[in-house]
This record gives structure tokens, C-alpha cells and sequence, in this order.
């Protein structure tokens, strides 16, 4: 067997990678933000006056959609609303290097928007317990 034919079965696996990879990175940036927030603050509009409150929120926030992501549970939405999070983001901060990583990763956020949940997913697991469960009923009232 051809080394590329050996590759092509790993394909299924390019959702779960690219859906911890996200996770991995915005766990990172909400945890840094829980723990130092005052660098954070440099990085927000100057509407928000550099409040440290804004950071630990959305330190919180980020955990949290990062945490749905990596157990797989509303994988659409949590990828969705990050990938728009990231927008904002971007659009706050302009131009520049930091911004330009930022397009990579709400691409990649909205690439797993587009897919869904992968056979990986907790979304899939309860999906299948879910039929499973309704099947049976069905079952039992006839």
C-alpha cells in the first residue's frame, strides 16, 4: 500500500484535529485572560476604557465555547458564534499581524461551522441516543 493511500484513510480524522486545534487555542487565550488580564486590556476599543471586567468576560466566554467545541456538544453553534467573536475581534484591532492570524483562525472556526459535528462529537453520540431512544418508544406504543 502507497504511503498517500495510508494517508487518505486518516481524512476522517481532519474534523476532530481541526476542532481540538481550535479549542486548544481559545482555551489558551481564555485562560491567559483569566489569569493576567491587565496586558489583555491594551487590546480593547477604547470605548471599553480598558476594563479589566470586559477581559475576565470574555476569558469566561471563550472557555466556554472552547469547552463546547472540544467535547463536541453544539458544534455548530459554538463554532459559529467563536468564528463571529473572532470577527469582531479582528475588526477591532485592524490591520496588522495579529489580525491576519486572526482571518486564519475564523476561517478555520467557520470551516467546522460548515462541517458540523464529526463522528467524534458528544452531538453525534447523543444524536444516536437519542433515535435510539425515540425508535424504541415508537416501538413500545404499537
Amino acid at each position: 500500500m502507497k504511503l498517500s493511500e495510508k494517508i487518505d484513510k486518516l481524512k476522517k480524522y481532519f474534523p476532530v484535529v481541526l476542532r481540538f486545534g481550535l479549542a486548544i487555542v481559545f482555551l489558551w487565550f481564555g485562560f491567559s485572560q483569566l489569569k493576567n488580564p491587565e496586558p489583555w486590556t491594551g487590546l480593547l476599543p477604547g470605548f471599553l476604557n480598558s476594563n479589566v471586567s470586559f477581559i475576565y468576560l470574555n476569558g469566561i466566554f471563550e472557555i466556554i465555547f472552547a469547552s463546547l467545541l472540544l467535547l463536541g456538544l453544539f458544534t455548530r453553534v459554538a463554532s459559529f458564534i467563536l468564528g463571529l467573536h473572532l470577527i469582531g475581534i479582528i475588526f477591532s484591532l485592524g490591520y496588522g499581524a495579529v489580525a491576519v492570524r486572526d482571518v486564519g483562525l475564523a476561517i478555520a472556526t467557520f470551516s467546522m461551522f460548515l462541517h458540523g459535528a464529526d463522528e467524534f462529537c458528544l452531538d453525534k453520540l447523543l444524536l444516536k441516543k437519542y433515535h435510539k431512544h425515540n425508535s424504541e418508544m415508537s416501538n413500545i406504543s404499537e
